[in-house]
């Protein structure tokens, strides 16, 4: 509702103060004004009686009884020693050492794969006769001489040793 004089209030104004106005808090100024506003308009009406209702509501709803027994299963609760809890370390690893945990289980992991495929490759190299099994292990060890077979130290040797030779 709009209101033009100056001593009026607005709806907003008014429905903030309802509740104050019932209960008598309010200076009797304001008293008046709430209540001249309150004689103009309907919506501010049917507001304080909501509040009426609200508050009869309240008066009359059922007043609830603790258990005769409340105050002495509270107090019990509260004296009450807590029962130890067994302390599970896996989890307290887990949440101190996230990372080396992770890390030891990728390792035991990769172990495990690991050797399953180097006893693949094992059984399928059983399957090579002994002359290409020892040749395979010969060429595998020549890894390790000064000069392995097609390394170019090899072949700087080779064209050194044609040059004295030609001498």
């Amino acid at each position: 509702m709009n209101k033009s004089s100056p001593l009026s209030l607005n709806c907003r104004t008014v429905r903030k103060k309802l509740s104050a106005f019932e209960d008598r808090e309010i200076s009797s100024a304001l008293r008046f004004r709430i209540e001249a506003h309150l004689a103009a308009c309907s919506d501010c009406q049917q507001a304080l009686a909501d509040l009426h209702h609200l508050w009869r509501a309240l008066e009359d709803a059922i007043p609830t009884q603790p258990q005769p027994d409340f105050s002495h299963k509270i107090m019990r609760k509260i004296n009450e020693q807590p029962k130890p809890r067994i302390f599970n370390w896996i989890r307290a690893l887990d949440l101190m050492f996230p990372a080396p945990i992770a890390l030891a289980a990728m390792v035991v992991l990769g172990l495990v794969v690991g050797g399953w495929m180097g006893r693949t490759a094992m059984e399928d190299n059983m399957m090579v006769t002994a002359p290409q099994r020892q040749s395979v292990t010969l060429e595998a060890l020549d890894v390790f001489a000064p000069t392995p077979k097609g390394s170019l130290a090899q072949g700087y040797l080779l064209l050194v040793s044609d040059a004295t030779q030609v001498k």
